[in-house]
């Protein structure tokens, strides 16, 4: 009786993995089979998967406002300037970040 019970429990934990695993984005055959023989272990980690087809979504509207470049694309920008800095940007620097440097002041780089 306590073997029927258990049956019933890992194929009801498998088909849980197997639903979620499909919601995510991945294989939900292989997940189901994890569940079954993992059970709750499998389930818990099922759950903490991320999700693919949420992040597909977000960088599709990401790619569509032009906020992030598409994907596969090779654009590298170069943000930092190779040259040293002259002693008046040096100075200019200074006075904006402070003689110390710290956390406060990073921000003021920005700026």
């Amino acid at each position: 009786m306590v073997f029927i019970i258990s049956l019933v429990v890992f194929f009801i934990t498998g088909l849980y993995c197997l639903n979620v695993a499909e919601e995510k984005g991945y294989n939900g055959f292989l997940w189901f089979v994890g569940g079954f023989l993992f059970s709750f272990a499998a389930l818990i980690a099922v759950a903490g998967l991320p999700d693919k087809k949420l992040r597909k979504y977000i960088r599709q509207i990401g790619e569509k406002q032009n906020a992030i470049d598409p994907e596969g694309s090779s654009n590298f920008k170069k943000v930092i300037d190779d040259k040293p800095l002259t002693p008046e940007e040096r100075k200019e620097l200074i006075k904006k970040v402070g003689k110390k440097p710290s956390w406060d002041n990073i921000s003021k780089l920005d700026k």
